[in-house]
């Protein structure tokens, strides 16, 4: 279990350092090395921002659960399916989607335990899909080292793929 949690914490702090610098690679022709040194107050801007603009217990409580899910779904089973990124594509190109249609719904909580879930659903996105990433990639990384129950190829694909769109969710979230 402590390799797990281990293995979560590492390849999340990895995608956030990575969303950095692909960005800076992204938005800069030339870049100094104090650019390339920049990534602690990238960090503390990151943290700022978050901490400004949502709920920690908010951010815990769904991070948590998309994390969980994440990892669920392809520790359940050893076949492909499960062990892909398929699941986590579907919910990063379909939740923008639902989003924008729930926003020009104009959806305004009234109280209900379904109301609340779709503000929470509306605000707290993106870390769904970042908790829901880490711990798919996080799963497929530890059936492939451990009980070698996927194909490094099929392995290496997914991982990619996961991790490439995580970085895109973080760099959400430092950009909005």
């Amino acid at each position: 279990m402590i390799q797990f949690i281990l293995l979560f914490a590492v390849y999340l702090v990895v995608v956030v350092l990575g969303s950095y610098y692909v960005n800076l690679y992204v938005t800069h022709d030339r870049f100094s090395k104090e650019e390339l040194k920049a990534v602690i107050p990238y960090l503390a801007q990151l943290g700022n921002k978050i901490t400004a603009d949502y709920s920690i217990p908010a951010i815990a409580l769904t991070f948590g659960v998309a994390s969980l899910l994440g990892i669920a779904f392809p520790m359940l089973s050893e076949h492909w399916f499960l062990n892909s990124s398929i699941l986590f594509v579907a919910l990063f190109l379909a939740f923008p989607l639902v989003k924008k249609n729930i926003e020009r719904a104009n959806v305004t909580t009234g109280g209900t335990l379904y109301d609340t879930a779709i503000f929470i659903f509306v605000k707290y996105y993106n870390f769904i899909v970042v908790g829901f990433g880490a711990g798919t990639a996080t799963a497929i990384m530890y059936n492939w080292a451990v009980y070698k129950s996927i194909h490094f190829l099929w392995f290496l694909a997914n991982f990619i793929l996961i991790s490439i769109l995580t970085g895109i969710a973080v760099n959400h979230i430092a950009n909005d």
